[in-house]
């Protein structure tokens, strides 16, 4: 039985081990209303999560169910278990101890399971350990947690999963579905350096939500960026893209997950849950959007934009590169330091985790490369090297500043501007001549770094000093985002950017680029195009107004843009 499906990506809904326990007459009817609104083709089919096991005969019944409808079939389980296992240790959200061995025992046997049914597995994002137990501190010892939680979770994926698995189906292909809280994935084990080695397939959340009212302090952009760093991190490898509808306090928060992971060329959309979803009003308003989306991902080439090295087990200035993308930067993170000098490169203090990043960055230098620096690296790696580069040490001081200038004329500043409210920021010092400014903030008769530049060889380095919230970033002027673009994204994009931050811009190698309207206002760019260059819509009400030249001889166009909504262009 043949069904409609979308041309650029695969759509597929993921069910819990307690999403199907009716009967086929009313699943039947629920899947109905799935393809009222979509294409779907594939279901995810869980066989464990928590106290909930479904047998053998029951997957086998609900895959032949499917199948005969014309959708694909896959496993899923999420890594959990009940209260009977491990007592006496609490267990945030169920975690195993996977040195108890009758939970071991119980975790192999969902693997095997499913494995004996699915040529496909998928690992839902609780595939971590958060367990304490006095077991557990024994087999660490004198390790830190992280060390014998990566430790143990490879162990884990190879005799727990990959071997039981492999035993019963030759043919399983075993995938890891990575959560989108990436900065913290050592703390509980998830190994990015081991496990993509192990697993057949990698798999991506990017969940989003609402982050000014959730847990988890993860900016929109990180829908897109996360996705980046994972194909970089598994190339061919990464199946897809996993968002929910939990905590979306608007539902144009969850189109938006949908709109980043395609930007970011998810080559398959995972919906959470088949329950939660089934009579949803998300369902229809997804339905329309992944109808706009497919007509415009055929058009977009090999994503680009300025590398970010984002070491495996990072951690320090959490998810920075998600606010400065949220300023219309476009970023493309990878695990291993580039060798590639054509696209500026973003060093973060997570890379600080690098012990050789000093080495590295002289290398990129003498290259010829661009690095821009923020100031919480310049801040850890003070007296660990840094000062081959700058002149730039921290004070411990701060000042509120709402004042920001740009350039010099003669000894004085040249543009000046103001942010709607102060922004608090770190005092750097720095020797006068040897760094230099490209945007400072002034309060007063004073003022301080907010971007300065060194030359190094044949490269340059800049220092980006971060406010304190990074939130802030996006009150900064027009003109001053419109700088820190032109300095992080180079020559790589179509076309140059223009205007207030809140933003998500997303160019391809092929031209193509797509704009998004982060703020809950509407708000207009100016897009200024090379000379004997046109601007093509890729979409019916993807619109742009001649808005005259630029002082360089560019055509200059005007995007206006409501809250939420994206266009999409192509320079030809």
């Amino acid at each position: 039985m043949s069904h409609p499906s979308y041309d650029s990506f695969k759509l597929a809904v993921y069910c819990t081990a307690g999403c199907l326990n009716g009967d086929f007459g009313r699943l039947e009817r629920e899947l109905a209303f799935f393809r009222k609104h979509l294409k779907l083709s594939k279901v995810y089919i869980e066989n464990h999560r928590g106290d909930v096991s479904l047998s053998r005969e029951r997957l086998l019944a609900l895959k032949g169910f499917f199948e005969e409808r014309g959708v694909e079939t896959a496993g899923g389980i999420t890594p959990t278990l009940g209260d009977a296992y491990r007592p006496g240790y609490e267990r945030l959200f169920g975690g195993i101890c996977y040195t108890d061995e009758a939970s071991r025992a119980k975790f192999r046997e969902a693997v095997e399971t499913a494995a004996s049914v699915f040529d496909e597995v998928i690992f839902d994002d609780f595939f971590f350990t958060n367990c304490g137990c006095d077991d557990c501190l024994a087999r660490k010892g004198d390790r830190s947690w992280e060390e014998f939680r990566l430790e143990l979770m490879a162990e884990v994926s190879e005799n727990l999963i990959l071997k039981p698995a492999r035993a019963v189906n030759p043919n399983a292909r075993m995938v890891i579905k990575y959560p989108n809280w990436n900065e913290a994935y050592q703390a509980s084990g998830y190994n990015t350096e081991k496990q993509p080695l192990l697993f057949d397939a990698v798999y991506t959340g990017t969940e989003t939500r609402d982050p000014a009212i959730s847990q988890q302090h993860i900016p929109r952009y990180a829908s897109y960026s996360l996705l980046r760093w994972m194909d970089n991190l598994a190339p061919g490898r990464n199946g897809g893209a996993w968002f929910d509808s939990l905590d979306c306090t608007y539902i144009d928060y969850y189109l938006e997950q949908a709109n980043l992971s395609v930007f970011g060329k998810a080559k398959e959309l995972t919906l959470f849950c088949y329950s939660l979803l089934k009579d949803s009003v998300h369902v229809p308003a997804l339905g329309y959007q992944l109808d706009k989306l497919d007509a415009v991902a055929g058009a977009l080439g090999r994503p680009v934009g300025a590398l970010v090295y984002e070491p495996h087990h990072a951690k320090g200035e959490d998810h920075l590169y998600d606010y400065l993308g949220m300023l219309g930067i476009s970023f493309e993170l990878t695990p291993s330091f580039p060798s590639d000098t054509s696209a500026p490169l973003l060093i973060t203090q997570n890379a600080a985790r690098d012990e050789a990043i000093i080495g590295k960055m002289q290398t990129y230098l003498q290259a010829g490369g661009r690095i821009v620096m923020t100031s919480g690296f310049v801040e850890r790696m003070t007296g660990r090297g840094i000062e081959e580069f700058t002149t730039l040490r921290p004070t411990g001081k701060k000042l509120a500043v709402r004042q920001f200038a740009i350039d010099t004329y003669s000894c004085t500043f040249d543009d000046f501007s103001y942010s709607p409210e102060a922004i608090a920021f770190p005092v750097f010092d720095y020797s006068t001549n040897a760094t230099w400014q490209s945007v400072v903030a002034l309060r007063g008769h004073n003022n301080i770094p907010i971007l300065m530049y060194d030359n190094y060889s044949k490269g340059k380095i800049h220092t980006l000093v971060v406010p304190d919230d990074y939130a802030d970033l996006w009150k900064l002027p027009g003109n001053v985002v419109t700088r820190l673009r032109s300095v992080l994204s180079g020559d790589l994009a179509p076309c140059r950017i223009e205007g207030p931050g809140n933003a998500g811009w997303f160019p391809y190698d092929n031209g193509a680029f797509a704009l998004e309207n982060f703020a809950p206002i509407p708000q207009r760019w100016k897009l200024a195009l090379p000379k004997g260059k046109e601007l093509h819509g890729l979409t019916p009400d993807s619109r742009a107004s001649a808005a005259g030249e630029a002082e360089d001889g560019s055509a200059l166009y005007e995007v206006r843009l409501a809250p939420s909504r994206f266009a999409a262009f192509q320079v030809r």
